[in-house]
Formats: C-alpha cells, sequence, structure tokens
C-alpha cells in the first residue's frame, strides 16, 4: 500500500475553510475515492490547528497514485492550493495492511 499524508497550512482559519469548502463544491473527495486503486481519500481537521488541513491518501500502487495526479479533477486542487494560500508538506510511506 502507497500512503500520503498530507499537511496543508493556510494563514488563517479562514481561508483553510475556504479551501476545504472549495473542495466540497466540487466534490473533490468523492471522486478521487472512486478512482481506480484508491483505498482512503479523506480530509480531516486537526485539533487545535485552525490553519491545517489534513489529508490521508492510501492507494494500491503507486503507479496508482501518480494517475490520480493527472486527472483534472487533480489540477482543480492544485488551482484552489494557490487561490487560498496553501503551503503544502508531504509524507510518503509504503505500508502493508496487518489482519
Amino acid at each position: 500500500m502507497y500512503q500520503l499524508f498530507v499537511t496543508y497550512v493556510f494563514d488563517s482559519k479562514d481561508k483553510r475553510d475556504g479551501f476545504y469548502a472549495r473542495l466540497e463544491e466540487n466534490n473533490i473527495a468523492r471522486i478521487c475515492a472512486g478512482e481506480k486503486g484508491c483505498i482512503t481519500y479523506k480530509y480531516f481537521y486537526p485539533c487545535g490547528e485552525d490553519n491545517k488541513l489534513f489529508l490521508l491518501e492510501q492507494w494500491e500502487t503507486k503507479a496508482d497514485q501518480r494517475v490520480h495526479a493527472k486527472q483534472p479533477h487533480f489540477a482543480l486542487i492544485g488551482g484552489f492550493k494557490d487561490e487560498f494560500g496553501a503551503k503544502v508538506e508531504f509524507e510518503i510511506m509504503n505500508a502493508e495492511r496487518i489482519g
């Protein structure tokens, strides 16, 4: 399994919330979760950090995630990041399921 932990960092809670609202308006998580090889694609608000938004992506393979990164809706996310001034941090992990 190929996992990405993405942290979006914003200048303010309002910008974070605006970014998330734009994702929701465009059904980004639902569309991504329906892609071939996607196991999990979920956004989370971290407790006590009003300027951050987390994304957990889990894919069957790295190749599946790379196909995802070439989709039109992925380009939309990039535009939303620019619009709301998101800084992005990534952690990539390879994992296997237990149980």
